[in-house]
């Protein structure tokens, strides 16, 4: 929540300093954000572990609390007046527990082991193509939102090493899926010069609208089991990103612009 009330105080005084700017740029045709930041994951991502599994908590999480995240994007603006644009993205997104130190698990019957570290990663690699709209594209402060409609390959790894083990007692990898979901973003793209600026903003991505699925677990793999089943609710996979990086702008009118 922290980093969400900061992000708004930014925004904010990105607004501000845009209303007093009296300079205005060439709108661009294409723009290019490279970009990374933070992820924290919503129910039924999150979890606390063990006591979720041991209180029989309903869907299961994936006990996956935050991450980071990194991409670029590139926008096409359809229109003269650069405001609205077609986009295809691409991110990379890590998620984990952290190492957790746990005690006593086989007395709750959960793994059959003992006390030890356990920890679970999950990726995602998101393809989305979407449409963005801009308010102020000739303005050096420029806020816009999008949406992006998603496909998600999705993979992950579980372990669990015993105290004093150097090899991991329990290790079994996510079977790779594919999910279809959708982000909803707004940010702030600032212009340093003609060609170069930053950006910075924030989304919500939910990442499994389309294509839930259950599988049969082994010792040595599982798979995300978020459909709904007669034992267990249906998973939902939502994040929040907070992101910041670069913006390069491209077919720029050679002339540029002044207010008078």
């Amino acid at each position: 929540m922290k980093k969400f009330n900061t992000l708004l105080v930014v925004l904010a005084l990105i607004f501000a300093i845009n209303s007093i700017k009296s300079q205005t740029y060439a709108v661009p045709k294409w723009n290019i954000h490279v970009i990374g930041g933070y992820t924290t994951t919503l129910p039924d991502l999150k979890g606390t572990f063990p006591a979720d599994l041991e209180s029989g908590k309903n869907p299961t999480p994936y006990f996956v609390n935050n991450g980071f995240n990194f991409g670029a994007d590139v926008k096409y603006y359809v229109d003269k007046k650069s405001t609205f644009g077609i986009m295809l993205a691409l991110t990379y997104t890590m998620l984990s527990s952290g190492d957790i130190g746990v005690s006593n698990l086989d007395s709750n019957n959960i793994f059959g082991i003992g006390s030890g570290t356990w920890r679970t990663d999950m990726n995602l690699f998101t393809i989305g193509v979407g449409a963005e709209y801009d308010f102020a594209p000739k303005r050096p402060a420029n806020p816009f939102v999008n949406v992006q409609f998603t496909t998600n390959i999705i993979g992950g790894k579980t372990t669990f090493e015993q105290s004093g083990g150097s090899v991991p007692s329990y290790e079994a990898n996510m079977e790779s899926a594919i999910r279809f979901g959708a982000t909803f973003a707004a940010g702030v793209d600032v212009k340093l010069s003609k060609n170069v600026g930053v950006v910075i903003g924030g989304r919500y991505a939910f990442a499994n609208l389309f294509g839930k699925d259950s599988t049969t677990s082994t010792s040595t793999t599982y798979g995300l089991n978020d459909k709904e089943t007669t034992t267990q609710k249906s998973r939902k996979m939502a994040y929040l990103q907070f992101y910041a990086g670069m913006s390069f702008y491209f077919g720029q009118p050679k002339r540029v612009i002044k207010k008078k």
